[in-house]
């Protein structure tokens, strides 16, 4: 008799072991929850250029040679990151893993120089909220209209800004598309020229 009680006790398999368990509560399991991705914008420092033309070259560079016939222009890019057009580093938990660039303009168009975001990150959504916040940092300053440039060779990101809602309102030679994105209503401009 003695034996027939402690193992229906004592047993994981004793149907008192099972009958015990706690509940999981839903406290319990949010304690346990992987934490959220953390995306941080901040202005580009010095240091931060190798790192960008890197990224740049790596991420445009065959797209650039398939528009223009030549080499990904890194000195140029250099040049512009240099001249002090705003250029923000998106950092996800603390590491880089993209950059954008705009130029600004006194009739309320902002150009949108550049987005690029590490493939290894892309598909995430840190694009997007990149741009969103970008839109709501050129909004501050009374822009009304976004315009970015990009190639036809470069189907993923033509179908990433109309998804934004760019539309196409221009072609310039070679390849590229010209496209603008009204933030706020404002008067209808010409499209600017690529910096690089």
């Amino acid at each position: 008799m003695p034996n027939r009680n402690r193992s229906r006790r004592a047993g994981p398999k004793g149907s008192r072991a099972r009958s015990h368990a706690k509940p999981t509560t839903a406290r319990q399991v949010a304690s346990h929850a992987v934490p959220a991705e953390e995306v941080r914008y901040r202005s580009r420092r010095a240091e931060d250029d190798d790192w960008i033309v890197q990224l740049a070259r790596r991420e445009l560079g065959v797209v650039h040679e398939q528009a223009f016939g030549e080499p990904f222009p890194e000195s140029e890019l250099r040049q512009y990151l240099q001249s002090g057009m705003p250029t923000v580093v998106i950092e996800r938990n603390g590491r880089p893993v993209g950059f954008y660039s705009y130029l600004p303009s006194a009739v309320g168009k902002v150009h949108v120089s550049a987005l690029v975001i590490d493939s290894k990150f892309q598909r995430k959504g840190i694009g997007r909220k990149a741009m969103e916040h970008l839109e709501a940092e050129v909004r501050r300053t009374g822009a009304h209209t976004l315009e970015v440039f990009i190639q036809d060779v470069n189907p993923s990101s033509l179908a990433f800004a109309k998804q934004l809602g760019f539309r196409e309102v221009a072609r310039v030679e070679p390849r590229t598309l010209v496209l603008w994105k009204v933030i706020s209503p404002g008067p209808v401009l010409p499209p600017m020229s690529m910096p690089f």
